[in-house]
C-alpha cells in the first residue's frame, strides 16, 4: 500500500468516528425546528381562543351598554306619554316604546348568548393554557438534553480528533485536499479498497493498468469511475 494512503486510511477512519458522533449534533437543529413549529402551533392555538375571549367580552360590555341605553330610552318614552297632547303622539309614542322593548329583549337574548359564549371560551382557554405550559415545559427539557448531549458529543470529538493533524502533516496538502473533498462526497467514504478486480466504493472494475499502480503500491491511485483513492487490502 502506498504510504500516503496507509495515512489517509488512518485519518479516514478517525474522520468517519467524527462523523458518526456528529450526526447527533446535526440531527439537533431540524428535531429543534420541529419541536418550535410544533409548539408554534399550540401557542397559536392559545392566542386565537384568548382573542375570542376577549372579542366576546367586549361584545358582552357593549351589550351591557346597550341594554342600559334602551332602558334609559323606554323611561324617557314613558315620560313623554303623560305630556303629549293628541292621540297620534301618544299611539306613535307608544309604537316607538314597544320598536325599543323589542330591541331590548332581542340584546338581552344576546347577552345571555354572549355570558355562555365566554364561559365556554373561558374553559377553552384554561384548557390551551395548561397545554401550552405541558408543551413548552417539553420544549425546555429538550433545549436542556439538547445543549448538553452537544457539549458531550465535541468533547467527545475532542478525544477521537487527537493525532489527525499528526497524521495530515505528514501527506501531501493536495492529496488532503482531494481527501477531503471526496470524504464529503462520497458518504464519508474517500479510500476504499479493491477486492478482486472491484472497487467497493462503486463496484466498478478496475482497468489492469491501475491494478499493476496499486500493486506496485508507487502511486495513489484514484477509480475512473468514482474518483475515490483505492487500495488492495493487506
Amino acid at each position: 500500500m502506498h504510504p500516503d494512503v496507509q495515512k489517509l486510511l488512518k485519518v479516514q477512519k478517525v474522520d468517519q468516528s467524527i462523523a458518526k458522533i456528529r450526526r447527533d449534533i446535526d440531527s439537533i437543529p431540524k428535531e429543534r425546528a420541529r419541536r418550535e413549529s410544533a409548539l408554534g402551533a399550540v401557542k397559536g392555538e392559545h392566542v386565537a381562543v384568548a382573542s375570542a375571549l376577549q372579542q366576546a367580552e367586549v361584545s358582552q360590555r357593549n351589550n351591557e351598554v346597550s341594554l342600559k341605553q334602551s332602558d334609559e330610552e323606554i323611561k324617557k318614552l314613558d315620560g313623554r306619554l303623560n305630556t303629549v297632547k293628541n292621540n297620534a303622539e301618544y299611539q306613535a309614542t307608544l309604537l316607538q316604546i314597544e320598536s325599543v322593548k323589542r330591541e331590548r329583549a332581542r340584546l338581552e337574548e344576546e347577552g345571555l348568548s354572549l355570558l355562555e359564549q365566554i364561559e365556554t371560551l373561558k374553559g377553552t382557554v384554561a384548557e390551551r393554557a395548561e397545554k401550552l405550559a405541558a408543551e413548552q415545559a417539553v420544549f425546555d427539557e429538550f433545549e436542556q438534553k439538547a445543549q448538553a448531549l452537544i457539549v458531550e458529543r465535541q468533547q467527545q470529538v475532542d478525544v477521537v480528533a487527537v493525532g489527525r493533524e499528526t497524521l495530515l502533516a505528514d501527506i501531501p496538502k493536495d492529496l488532503v485536499s482531494k481527501y477531503e473533498r471526496l470524504f464529503g462526497a462520497r458518504d464519508s467514504l474517500a479510500v476504499c479498497a479493491v477486492e478482486g478486480q472491484t472497487c467497493t466504493g462503486c463496484y466498478t472494475s478496475i482497468p489492469p493498468n491501475l491494478q499493476v499502480k496499486l500493486q506496485a503500491s508507487s502511486a495513489v491511485v484514484q477509480c475512473d469511475a468514482c474518483q475515490r483513492i483505492l487500495y488492495y487490502a493487506e
